[in-house]
């Protein structure tokens, strides 16, 4: 059989992962700090998107009215 000499050890002991566990919490408290009203702005852009939604759903339901009448309108005139 022959030995494969071309493998690398990697070793990651618990206290590595702890350590980066610890500097990406004290990122994101960092980032929590920066954007204490990223929440509100979160609410207020679905609040747009849902009046866009029901504006292009009316739009979408007179132009189907409109399509459905017109054979209707063509033989009036």
């Amino acid at each position: 059989m022959a030995e494969n000499t071309d493998s690398t050890v990697v070793r990651v002991s618990m206290k590595d992962i702890y350590l980066q566990v610890q500097k990406i919490q004290s990122m994101l408290e960092k980032l929590a700090a920066e954007l204490p009203d990223s929440e509100a702005k979160i609410d207020d852009h679905e609040q747009r998107i849902r009046k866009l939604e029901m504006r292009m759903g009316w739009a979408v339901g007179v132009f189907g009215l409109l399509a459905a009448a017109m054979p209707l309108i063509v033989r009036l005139i």
